[in-house]
C-alpha cells in the first residue's frame, strides 16, 4: 500500500510538471488522469490506459465537432453528454466517463474548438497515461507470497490427511478437521489471488502456472470437504483399515508440488488388488464398513488423479 501510494504521488507530480513544461492548459488534469490510471497490476494499467486514450480521443473529437457546428453553450455540452454517457454505458466502459466529460468541459470553457485546443486536451491524456505506464514498469515481486501460500497449503493438506488416518484407526474424532478445511480454503484463496495478480503483471508472457497450481489444490480441497461429511461417524476395524491408513500416510508424505503422483497410483493399484482378494464381509456391519472404505479409496484415487493432471500440464510448459 505504501509502495503504491509513493508511485501515485510521484506519477501525479511528474505528470503535472511535464504538462507545465510543455505549456499545456489545465496541466493539473494530467496529474488526475495519471492518478486514476495506476492499478494494482501492470496488465490492468496498460490495458485500461489504451482504452482511456481511445475513448478520450473520441470524446475530444465529438465535443469539438458539436461545439464547432452548434456553438459553445451549455446546451451543446448537454447534447454531448446525452450521446457520450449512453454510448459508454452500452460499451461497458463507464470508468472513462469522468475523463471524457472533463476534457469536453475544458473545450467548452475555452470557447474554441480549434486544432490547438484538441492537441492540448489529447496531450494531457497522453502525459497522464504515459506517467502511469512508467510508474507500472516496476512491480513488487509477489513470488514470495505465492511460495508461502503453496507451503502453507501443503502443510494443511498433510495435517488433514493424517487426521483422516487417525479417524480410520479410530484413534481420534478429529474435531479440528472442519477448522483445518476452513483454513485450507482461505489459504488457497489467498494464493490464488496473489497468483492472478502476479500473472497480470506480465503483458506478453503467460505466467499462469501458479494459477493452475491453486486450481488443482482447490479441486483437492473439494474432495476432502466431501470426504469429511461421510468420515465423521465411521467405525471400522483396524485390520480392515490398516492398509488404507498406510497409503494415506504415504500420500501425506508426497504432497509436494513436483511430485507427479505416478508412484502413488501404482501403489493404489496394488492396494485395489489386495482388497479384491481379501475375505468378503460376512455381516451387514462388515459390509457397511467395507463400503465406506471403498468409497474413501475411490476418493483418494481421484485426489491423486487431480495431481497427475496438473503434472501433465506442467510438463507441457
Amino acid at each position: 500500500m505504501i509502495y503504491k501510494s509513493f508511485k501515485i504521488v510521484l506519477g501525479v507530480v511528474a505528470s503535472i510538471f511535464i504538462a507545465e513544461l510543455f505549456g499545456l492548459k489545465y496541466s493539473s488534469t494530467a496529474g488526475i488522469i495519471c492518478l486514476i490510471s495506476i492499478f494494482e497490476t501492470r496488465k490492468q494499467t496498460y490495458q485500461i490506459g489504451l482504452k482511456r486514450i481511445g475513448v478520450s480521443f473520441f470524446a475530444i473529437v465529438l465535443s469539438a465537432a458539436l461545439y464547432r457546428f452548434a456553438g459553445h453553450n451549455l446546451y451543446v455540452l448537454g447534447l454531448f453528454l446525452a450521446i457520450y454517457v449512453p454510448l459508454l454505458t452500452l460499451l461497458k466502459n463507464t470508468e472513462n466517463l469522468v475523463v471524457g466529460t472533463v476534457l469536453a468541459s475544458h473545450i467548452y470553457s475555452f470557447e474554441s474548438a480549434g486544432l490547438d485546443i484538441i492537441i492540448n486536451e489529447m496531450a494531457l491524456v497522453l502525459v497522464g497515461i504515459s506517467a502511469a505506464w512508467v510508474m507500472s514498469i516496476y512491480m513488487l515481486d509477489m513470488k514470495r507470497d505465492i511460495v508461502k501460500a503453496q507451503k502453507d497449503t501443503e502443510e494443511i493438506l498433510r495435517k488433514i490427511l493424517r487426521n483422516i488416518k487417525g479417524q480410520l484407526l479410530n484413534q481420534c474424532t478429529c474435531e479440528e478437521q472442519s477448522d483445518l478445511l476452513e483454513k485450507l480454503d482461505e489459504t488457497i484463496s489467498s494464493g490464488m489471488n496473489a497468483s492472478i495478480d502476479n500473472n497480470n503483471n506480465y503483458i506478453l508472457k503467460d505466467n499462469s502456472y501458479f494459477i493452475r497450481y491453486f486450481q488443482m489444490r482447490r479441486q483437492q480441497y473439494q474432495v476432502l470437504f466431501h470426504m469429511n461429511k461421510y468420515l465423521k461417524d465411521i467405525y471400522v476395524t483396524v485390520e480392515e483399515a490398516y492398509k488404507l491408513c498406510e497409503f494415506t500416510e504415504q500420500l501425506a508424505m508426497n504432497l509436494e508440488e513436483f511430485n507427479t503422483g505416478n508412484e502413488l497410483m501404482t501403489k493404489a493399484g496394488e492396494l485395489e488388488e489386495y482388497y479384491k482378494i481379501s475375505q468378503l464381509p460376512k455381516t451387514r456391519e462388515e459390509f457397511e464398513n467395507r463400503s465406506v472404505l471403498f468409497r474413501y479409496f475411490n476418493d483418494i484415487v481421484y485426489f491423486i488423479e487431480i495431481k497427475q493432471q496438473f503434472s501433465g500440464f506442467k510438463e507441457s510448459l
